[in-house]
């Protein structure tokens, strides 16, 4: 599974009026751990993944209809109403987007939530990243069947911040990173060889896990394995000064604004860089 798609932005925070408001033809949501964007051009969350596909995604985050109305569509609403105030070639499509928004409202009791074996066919790897980001991973690993290829261990010391972003000092704890073989047999996958492979992350003064899909050429090296989850453009690394991690969800800080140059190649992190970058996780 390709992991280019947990390279997160290195833009600051916006709200999604704000993010609205810089990209005027987008609604982005950011809320209750839904990250989308929906064009108001094409009425359209991803140019490949229709809208009823990413309504089985929405279905599995928003389980009562009543809450998927107020915290989704809702806002999705409130936001395009605004839109028009900075944008008037905008204002065309604002009715199509009101009856999109009421079209997922509508499907919302025929919808399944993914299961996992259909996430595996999911072709875009973006949409599938967030799908299997809604899925019990340790669960479906258990289910399937797994064994350990791997396992080696980093001795880390962190930053804490409080609640409200105040700085408490560092932390120092060991993770231990194994990688495993998971049965795939289940997942009607085609080919000769039906296994992936996952790394399993776990704090030994916790006992906290955290479980990524990798690529099968890491699976004899964990260190370089949960690394290679970060890619960025090659000419943005020598840039970076930190790393804070959230799960899947990683945040840079660059000594400057850099953008990337044009197509430059997007690499993974080594393990020197990944490790030496990090200074949080949680």
């Amino acid at each position: 599974m390709s992991n280019e798609d947990k390279t997160q932005s290195t833009e600051k925070e916006l709200t999604p009026f704000e993010m609205a408001k810089k990209y005027p033809h987008f609604i982005h949501y950011d809320k209750w751990n839904v990250l989308l964007r929906f064009s108001i051009d094409t009425m359209r969350f991803y140019d490949d993944v229709t809208n009823l596909e990413v309504l089985k995604y929405l279905k599995g985050q928003f389980t009562n209809k009543t809450r998927f109305k107020s915290r989704f569509i809702d806002l999705m609403k409130d936001v395009k109403n605004q839109l028009v105030d900075f944008d008037p070639t905008v204002e065309l499509s604002l009715f199509d987007c009101d009856k999109a928004m009421d079209e997922l409202l509508e499907a919302y009791d025929d919808a399944k939530p993914y299961e996992y074996i259909e996430a595996f066919k999911i072709e875009n790897a973006e949409f599938r990243a967030k799908v299997f980001g809604s899925i019990d991973i340790v669960e479906m690993i258990k289910e399937l069947g797994h064994e350990r290829v791997a396992t080696e261990g980093k001795h880390l010391r962190h930053k804490q911040f409080s609640k409200e972003g105040e700085f408490l000092g560092y932390v120092e704890y060991d993770v231990i990173y194994e990688t495993h073989r998971v049965n795939g047999d289940a997942l009607n996958i085609e080919g000769d060889n039906s296994d992936v492979y996952a790394l399993r992350c776990w704090c030994t003064t916790t006992d906290k896990e955290h479980w990524l899909w990798i690529e099968d050429e890491y699976k004899d090296n964990p260190l370089e394995a949960v690394a290679q989850t970060f890619r960025v453009h090659a000419s943005i690394i020598p840039h970076i000064t930190e790393i804070k991690r959230q799960g899947d969800i990683l945040l840079v800080e660059l000594d400057s604004d850099v953008e990337p140059i044009e197509d430059d190649e997007i690499v993974p992190l080594t393990s020197e860089q990944y490790f030496g970058f990090l200074t949080a996780q949680s």
